[in-house]
């Protein structure tokens, strides 16, 4: 039964990505123990199909910048399944060109059902 649930909403999450997919080759840094130190790693994922939209949030969000702050109520987003390679935190930053912009991934959220990966939510930032 909770397989069935699993592969249900895999489903969901593919149809839904299938509306208006884009492909995207994800560049990712990554800091890695070396020594007494850290290296910087840099790599080319493979490419992957995600779906890439905008939600708007009630609240207006503070967002800093080289030149200060600003305020945006725009929130891009991005929805993969449950294969997609992912990552955002102090030592990874996941950068990728889509739709005519650079975008990084700020967040990563797994979607489960029951225990089980079934996709992944990741919140995005428009960068230069």
């Amino acid at each position: 039964m909770i397989e069935d649930m699993a592969a249900m909403r895999r489903k969901h999450i593919a149809w839904n990505i299938s509306q208006n997919p884009t492909q995207i080759t994800i560049h990712r840094k990554e800091k890695v123990r070396k020594g007494g130190g850290y290296e910087e790693v840099e790599s080319n994922l493979p490419p992957i199909v995600v779906r890439i939209f905008i939600t708007r949030s009630l609240l207006s969000q503070t967002v800093s910048v080289l030149a200060g702050t600003k305020q945006t109520d725009k929130i891009y987003c991005l929805l993969a399944d449950e294969h997609a390679d992912i990552k955002a935190g102090p030592n990874v930053t996941d950068r990728f060109e889509a739709l005519g912009e650079t975008f990084e991934v700020i967040s990563v959220q797994p979607q489960v059902v029951q225990g089980v990966i079934v996709g992944y939510q990741a919140d995005l930032e428009r960068v230069k």
